[in-house]
């Protein structure tokens, strides 16, 4: 865990007043990058495009983690419920963790364990948030991450899940936000960070630095 601390417990409201949510959206920024991020946004909500070409894109060309996860297409919630769920959201916290060697994502002899590590990270801080938000008063936080949680956390073959056994990281293991439909590389450019396309013949020394993406929708 990122954190060792005790989280608050804030008594449940039925409205959380347009001041007291500016105070905790700014609150939960700073917390986000002393959990680790390089970089983070409070964004509106209706901000997060949805597009059905990038779920698709989990299975055309067929992605190596498709139908190995729970959190993988075609296992996860459908564009059209996502799109209906997320509406309902007013702000997301959107961060970014830098990658650097650019390496880590690029080069196939070494992505095998260093790009699960910072999935894994890019994870650890989306529960993290996802949990402060939650002891703050904002029960519905909702968080997506980066990348499969199969290879960032257990490290299985297949989902523990998909067999019918328990999953050993409940509470940290989530789709990415591909895996939903949220298309990563267009919110990325409108909030206005660089982001590079990383793929299994780039050459590293054309891009710049990689990033690891996740968000947090809290209110």
């Amino acid at each position: 865990m990122l954190s060792d601390q005790l989280g608050p417990s804030q008594v449940i409201t039925s409205k959380i007043s347009p001041d007291r949510l500016l105070k905790d959206l700014d609150r939960f920024k700073q917390k986000t990058l002393e959990f680790g991020a390089s970089m983070v946004q409070v964004i509106p909500a209706d901000w997060v495009p949805i597009d059905e070409r990038v779920r698709l894109k989990c299975s055309i060309p067929l992605c190596p983690n498709y139908d190995k996860s729970i959190h993988c297409p075609p296992h996860t919630p459908t564009t059209e419920s996502i799109r209906k769920a997320l509406s309902q959201y007013s702000h997301a916290i959107l961060f970014a963790l830098e990658i650097f060697p650019v390496d880590h994502f690029s080069v196939r002899a070494t992505q095998r364990y260093a790009a699960a590590d910072w999935t894994k990270k890019c994870f650890e801080i989306v529960g993290c948030l996802e949990t402060l938000a939650l002891g703050s008063g904002y029960y519905l936080a909702m968080g997506f991450g980066q990348g499969s949680c199969r290879k960032a956390l257990c490290g299985q073959n297949k989902c523990l899940v998909l067999e019918g056994r328990d999953c050993p990281y409940p509470l940290k293991s989530r789709p990415s936000m591909e895996a939903v439909g949220i298309d990563v590389y267009g919110l990325v450019t409108r909030v206005g960070w660089e982001i590079y396309p990383i793929y299994r013949s780039v050459n590293p020394a054309q891009v710049p630095r990689a990033l690891s993406v996740g968000i947090v929708f809290i209110h």
